[in-house]
């Protein structure tokens, strides 16, 4: 019972809501209307118009408007332009560009329009008269086409050419006079480089700093032979031209045979590398009294073979 009592108490206010709402629907289905109207209605072929296409009994404009009842006299690249529905008054107006090359005299059908809500009007048919540009197709009533009347030539009508003839001299002119004044390039000298000194100059250096150092007197003998044969080595490959770095001490001997190496020398020499080589891969150590003198050795080689 509770349920049906709530049913009747709304009542009055869906028949209240039906009595506003069904009025509006009715009459903006009934009372919609279109007109068509041509501007103007007589033309000639070749010439654009208009078309006003107005529709009024609706608040909301209309969709579009089809052309499908005009596509035999107007197919789709005749209607040049659309304007977009404005509102004007009561009625919404969408404006259209039309061209014809046809001649003819003819009803235009009704346009269909639609509506927002899917529905559909028909406009009002339309008389269109198209003629053709010439009243009178007779060629012969035409007037004589007239030869082209041309104006006499002045020499100001050139300057241009003038002109440029003038920039093109100016600039050769320009180009000619600069290469005339290039100088000749000057040749940059280039320094001369100072030889190296002599071999033998930097193998005393060497053994002189080393005997500054005195590295056997802190124990580090495997690094005083090592250097001490290094320099004595690097002083052979710069005097006499053989590769006694990368060689061992009996082919430094068969390498300086064949140079004017002093044989007074070759025993001092063969000995003091067989030292060294013993210090640095055998690990034997010499008699103390012998690290001052296998030095002296050295500069000795060094002083006898300048």
């Amino acid at each position: 019972m509770g349920k049906w009592r709530n049913i009747l108490a709304m009542l009055p206010a869906i028949t209240l809501c039906c009595g506003l709402l069904l009025p509006q629907t009715l009459f903006g289905q009934t009372q919609a209307q279109a007109n068509a109207v041509l501007n103007p209605a007589h033309i000639e072929s070749g010439d654009t118009f208009a078309l006003r296409v107005l529709v009024a009994g609706t608040a909301v404009a209309p969709k579009r408007v089809s052309f499908a009842s005009w596509q035999k006299q107007f197919p789709t690249d005749n209607v040049l332009s659309r304007s977009k529905w404005a509102r004007s008054g009561i009625h919404w107006v969408q404006q259209f560009t039309l061209i014809s090359f046809d001649t003819a005299s003819v009803q235009l059908p009704p346009l269909t329009v639609f509506l927002h809500l899917g529905d559909t009007i028909q406009t009002n048919p339309i008389d269109l008269t198209i003629t053709t540009m010439f009243k009178n197709a007779d060629v012969k009533d035409m007037a004589a086409i007239r030869d082209i009347r041309r104006e006499p030539i002045l020499w100001y009508d050139h300057w241009p050419w003038a002109v440029g003839a003038l920039a093109v001299f100016a600039l050769l002119a320009w180009w000619l006079r600069r290469q005339g004044r290039r100088k000749k390039p000057v040749p940059v000298p280039v320094p001369l480089t100072e030889p190296p000194p002599p071999a033998d100059h930097i193998a005393l250096q060497k053994l002189a700093a080393l005997e500054q150092q005195k590295p056997w007197m802190n124990g580090n003998l495997l690094a005083y032979y090592a250097e001490l044969s290094l320099i004595v080595r690097e002083y052979l490959e710069n005097r006499y031209s053989v590769p006694a770095l990368e060689s061992t001490t009996r082919e430094i001997t068969a390498f300086l045979k064949k140079t004017d190496f002093p044989d007074t020398q070759k025993k001092p020499l063969n000995f003091l590398l067989q030292q060294t080589d013993l210090v640095k891969y055998a690990e034997m150590e010499p008699p103390k009294s012998y690290h001052e003198e296998a030095l002296e050795k050295a500069k000795t080689l060094v002083l006898a073979t300048t």
